[in-house]
């Protein structure tokens, strides 16, 4: 009967994510061209319904559940629609300045967001690897994997996904300042740009070439999400491990689950598998379909638990510090693109 009870309390939250979930899914699937990322509107509409009804409380268990396990599920998934082999088919020095972007935003975000503003070493890690890499998809990857809280994600994406807004508007007055080639254009909105959708919106303003450089370039910033993630797990277990020797050198038990979570592991094999082609191109589009609909609903369920007061506390030093990323990557984009690619 206990039992029972415990599986209830979980019930209407995860219907109501799903719920939520589900409309959003298909309507933005069927919308030809939307301004903000599916996975931004989710957040934002969790975050509203949390605030203007503070003290409904019936969804809380569920969408607890769905933020972790579903969220893991998802990333996992997202592994399948990996082709690791794709950062090697490209241009070597193309292939150097996006290694340099995405390392050096990294160290960019943990300079300037932990070591100077203070900001918790989380929200840098998702500051540099969301303005690094992929955007909402790479902080909705890494964010369990570095234990994030809902207001951490919160904060990162809103925040990230309004700058990334600006540079569709903005990248094409940098393209004519410098009267750089269509390919130069792509390969700095490639590196600099947010989120896949606005990557493509401020590339294909100025043409179909340069969006053709830009979707190049951002994939192979993508393919370095697999790396990251296990760097920054082999970080965390050996800090934990080191932590836990000093405290006591015996009883310590060494698991490859400490240092590669299941869902992380599962990410590797469906990469791998999606990159010698076991999983067809008709099974990863299949699985980019389910992960893109987890996800969206995993952000709703995020949402439900942020507090908007909350964001407004590190709000002005999350915005300078991801400044401070999109700066590093446009300036390394300028430099190396007039060398290498103009």
């Amino acid at each position: 009967m206990n039992n029972c009870q415990n599986i209830w309390k979980f019930i209407p939250g995860i219907m109501f994510c799903f719920l939520l979930g589900s409309i959003l899914f298909i309507s933005t699937k069927n919308i030809s061209y939307i301004f903000l990322d599916p996975l931004l509107i989710s957040l934002i509409l969790g975050i509203l319904y949390k605030n203007l009804r503070p003290n409904d409380l019936f969804f809380e268990s569920g969408s607890k559940f769905i933020a972790k396990h579903i969220l893991e599920f998802s990333v996992m998934l997202l592994g399948s629609t990996i082709n690791s082999f794709t950062l090697f088919n490209s241009n070597l020095s193309l292939m150097y300045l996006v290694i340099i972007g995405v390392f050096g935003s990294m160290i960019i975000a943990y300079l300037v967001g932990h070591m100077i503003f203070k900001l918790d070493t989380k929200i840098s890690t998702l500051i540099g690897v969301g303005n690094g890499i992929c955007g909402n998809s790479a902080i909705a990857v890494m964010a369990p994997i570095i234990g994030a809280t809902s207001t951490q994600i919160g904060s990162v994406i809103g925040i990230s996904a309004i700058l990334g807004a600006t540079q569709i508007l903005l990248f094409p007055i940098v393209y004519n300042i410098f009267n750089l080639s269509e390919s130069h254009y792509g390969i700095l909105v490639g590196m600099s740009v947010y989120a896949v959708a606005q990557v493509y919106a401020a590339s294909a303003t100025i043409s179909l070439s340069a969006a053709s450089v830009a979707t190049v370039v951002k994939i192979s910033r993508v393919v370095l999400l697999g790396p990251l993630v296990l760097l920054i797990q082999i970080i965390k277990a050996t800090f934990f491990f080191t932590s836990q020797y000093k405290e006591s050198e015996s009883n310590i038990k060494f698991s490859i689950f400490n240092y590669l979570p299941w869902f992380v592991i599962g990410f590797f094999i469906l990469s791998i598998l999606n990159s010698i082609g076991i999983i067809t191109s008709e099974v990863s589009d299949l699985a980019d379909d389910i992960s893109k609909y987890l996800f969206i609903t995993s952000m709703i369920s995020i949402g439900l638990s942020v507090y908007i007061k909350d964001l407004f506390k590190v709000g002005y030093k999350v915005g300078i510090t991801i400044f401070s990323v999109i700066t590093f990557m446009v300036l390394i984009s300028l430099i190396f693109g007039k060398i290498y690619f103009n």
